[in-house]
């Protein structure tokens, strides 16, 4: 479960800081957005030195009577013309600290794919997050994409969703940031299809006289663009 890159936008967001309450749950997919934490402060939330953005602390904010505001990145529901995108998790395909092994001795892999994770998520280790930000063509699989919006497939993406239907983040715990069909505040993005069997290195089931294996759903994010 991971989110795919199948023709993205460049150069993605990485600067930015992960709500910890939400750290080591992002599976890749969820829609995140840059929002005033709902518990701020250096105290409780933590953050790499270079991303902790807090205020208001000028002049006239009254020593003590304000406490900082820590923005950070946390899966919402989208609203246009806010900083948000798609949420990488940091572990499969790219995004760990050293990269993932290949080729391992037989019986050593620990992970899918025969590859062995050598680092933490890019969100366990620096508090941060890849966002893809920029309009373009994404995979998403696994609960992001299946989960709907009680985590159980309720208007969730399937290989029914027809082309062009509008995809929407849910709004509400424990299904936030996932992409549905039903219409919660403004779409993020159209339904492209269903993709299915893309290795061109080994053989795919319909090659060999089976069903084509859905991998991912192919969403076109449209960045941000006003309503």
């Amino acid at each position: 479960m991971a989110l795919k890159l199948l023709n993205p936008g460049v150069r993605p967001l990485g600067t930015f800081d992960l709500d910890d309450a939400f750290a080591g749950t992002l599976q890749g997919g969820e829609y995140v957005e840059l929002l005033a934490d709902a518990t701020p402060g250096p105290l409780v939330e933590g953050y790499a030195a270079d991303v902790g953005a807090v205020g208001p602390m000028g002049p006239g904010a009254g020593a003590g009577l304000v406490a900082p505001i820590l923005w950070n990145f946390t899966p919402a529901t989208a609203t246009s013309e806010n900083l948000g995108g798609l949420a990488d998790e940091g572990v499969n395909e790219y995004g760990t600290l050293f990269g993932q092994l290949i080729g391992s001795n037989v019986g050593q892999a620990t992970v899918i794919n025969g590859a062995v994770v050598l680092g933490p998520s890019t969100e366990r280790a620096s508090g941060k997050v890849t966002v893809w930000h920029a309009p373009g063509l994404y995979g998403v699989s696994g609960t992001p994409a299946t989960g709907g919006n009680d985590g159980a497939g309720t208007d969730a993406l399937s290989g029914a969703t027809v082309a062009n239907a509008p995809v929407y983040a849910h709004d509400a715990a424990p299904s936030i940031g996932n992409l549905i069909l039903t219409l919660t505040n403004d779409s993020l993005g159209c339904f492209v299809g269903q993709v299915a069997d893309s290795s061109l290195v080994s053989t795919t089931t319909v090659a060999a006289g089976l069903g084509a294996t859905a991998e991912s759903f192919a969403v076109y994010y449209f960045g941000m663009s006003k309503a």
